[in-house]
């Protein structure tokens, strides 16, 4: 599974900041007020290897810290490891921890704490959802399938108190940033051994991030400044209560909470919203990408031509959603100094051309001996929006290339099982980045990847992905993923349509708050100004 592994999305993904409070409120005031955050729903537990939803990582980003975390763009930097040594073959990663990293209990942070808790995470009763992003550690796979009962054979040591060694089974170039996920935080092993329902309950909560658990009822989860926490002096805010209000937009127009939304939940109610709080309107990436999928096994669409002049012929901003996608990477994932598509725009690979549309649909069908092009339905899963976004697709196909089709409405269970098996001629997928790295949305169509219910395949393809997790020049890798994009593109595997966005409402007050790539709400550094 992945986390909105197949994007159920359409209006809602929206995401909320709002800090109430004037502009002649002394800065002293400000920088006291409490940031109130109103989610769709809170989370029950605090585990951080379960962590499945964004509410819950939002949560998690407060209370713990891994190795590294993200910094604003996205890009892993030191923090439980204050350093970290790579063996020569790039499979052996030795990390440093800060002597003075400290869990809400007064301990020091071990990296036996990071080995239990890896180990934990990868154990096959535990039936982690995201034990699959750490298989490319030495045996993890083995072990977290029942395949190896010895965990003194996986690849993850504490050397001493402040010592961790990590070996790969292969060299992994986004390894580090893959450190920044939730099942690579630490637990306190003490704790964790003696209640196996230790993350249920604030009495047994230790954790060791940047904020520590004040309250934690049905309706509310309060989260102080630690002063242990070892970059004190970085964070601002005293307090950030996450709240379930019953109408997060009202409450956010009577000033109850600061900020509306998080994850992929619907929050913003555009019916009730005002004419002052919309002014607050604003869009942010999210990493996720909408796409339609063809049946390369099907005639028509085994011919490139006719694929192409689908996919050239769609106007996406009449879409209405997102931001029209011509590549796969979304704009919310980190490339070498800016994101991804900065650095690499996907305009290069095709772009909406009606015209060279119809001759290629002319040339294709002339390939494929057709002197009428066949009808279709495009499956699509019962949630809002995904058939009118077919049938606007559909109307485009209709106006442009004189193409019939229709639309198939399913379960989002029987469209997997068609997707799997190949039962259709166009179908709804989407994809969403597990982790801050091109490598999470492009391996994707990899022949080996099991989540590749495509049909599609190129050893060409699988090489340049292997030569890019090899890489340890972070420029050069980029150019390896673009050179797949570009192939994925090329041979029209899929069509993109658009990257998924959310939205948001800030107040020009609050700064260094942010909804992160996933989802989630980054706000462990935020401030009043």
């Amino acid at each position: 599974m992945k986390r909105l592994l197949y994007i159920i999305l359409a209006v809602g993904l929206m995401m909320s900041v709002t800090l109430t409070g004037g502009a002649g409120t002394s800065s002293a005031a400000q920088a006291n007020k409490v940031l109130r955050i109103g989610l769709g729903s809170l989370p029950d537990q605090l585990d951080p290897a379960a962590a499945a939803d964004d509410s819950t990582v939002t949560v998690l980003k407060g209370l713990f810290e891994g190795l590294v975390r993200l910094n604003a763009a996205g890009q892993a930097v030191p923090a439980i490891a204050k350093s970290w040594t790579l063996s020569k073959d790039g499979r052996t990663y030795t990390f440093a921890l800060r002597g003075d990293a400290k869990w809400s209990s007064g301990q020091q942070v071990l990296a036996s704490d990071f080995e239990y808790a890896w180990k934990r995470a990868l154990a096959p009763e535990a039936k982690n959802v995201y034990a699959f992003n750490m298989y490319m550690i030495n045996n993890a796979q083995n072990y977290n399938e029942g395949l190896l009962k010895d965990t003194s054979k996986i690849g993850v040591k504490a050397l001493n108190n402040t010592t961790l060694q990590v070996t790969l089974k292969e060299k992994t170039s986004y390894f580090i940033q893959l450190l920044a996920e939730s099942i690579y935080l630490p637990v306190y092993a003490k704790t964790a051994k003696a209640n196996n329902q230790w993350a249920t309950d604030i009495k047994s909560m230790v954790t060791n991030g940047p904020f520590k658990l004040k309250t934690w009822k049905s309706n509310e989860i309060s989260i102080v400044k630690n002063p242990a926490y070892y970059a004190a002096q970085e964070i601002k805010l005293p307090e950030v209560r996450l709240l379930l209000p019953g109408n997060p937009t009202a409450a956010y127009m009577n000033k109850e909470v600061d900020w509306v939304g998080g994850g992929g939940e619907e929050s913003v109610d555009y019916t009730s919203l005002d004419s002052a709080s919309s002014r607050d309107l604003h869009e942010g990436p999210y990493a996720s990408t909408y796409f339609y999928q063809f049946n390369l096994t099907k005639p028509p669409f085994d011919n490139l031509k006719i694929r192409q002049a689908l996919a050239m012929a769609i106007d996406r901003e009449a879409l209405r959603y997102g931001n029209p996608a011509f590549g796969l990477v979304p704009p919310s994932i980190h490339g070498t100094q800016l994101n991804f598509r900065t650095e690499m725009s996907d305009k290069m690979y095709f772009h909406e051309d009606v015209a060279a549309a119809k001759q290629l649909l002319k040339e294709g069908m002339r390939e494929a001996g057709l002197t009428k092009f066949p009808s279709f339905t495009i499956i699509v899963n019962e949630y809002i929006n995904h058939d009118v976004i077919a049938t606007k697709v559909i109307k485009d196909w209709q106006k442009n290339l004189g193409i019939e089709a229709s639309v198939e409405i399913q379960s989002f269970e029987e469209l997997l099982d068609n997707r799997i098996h190949q039962n259709y001629a166009i179908a709804r997928a989407g994809w969403s980045a597990d982790f801050n790295d091109p490598a999470s949305m492009l391996e994707l169509f990899s022949s080996q990847n099991v989540s590749n219910d495509t049909g599609w395949s190129s050893t060409v393809y699988d090489r340049y992905m292997q030569q890019a997790r090899q890489a340890a020049d972070p420029g050069t890798r980029m150019q390896i993923y673009a050179k797949a994009e570009q192939l994925l593109m090329d041979q029209m595997a899929v069509i993109p349509l658009f990257y998924t966005v959310t939205d948001y409402l800030s107040h020009p007050n609050i700064k260094n708050v942010y909804v992160d790539y996933d989802g989630s709400i980054a706000f462990t550094r935020g401030s009043w100004r």
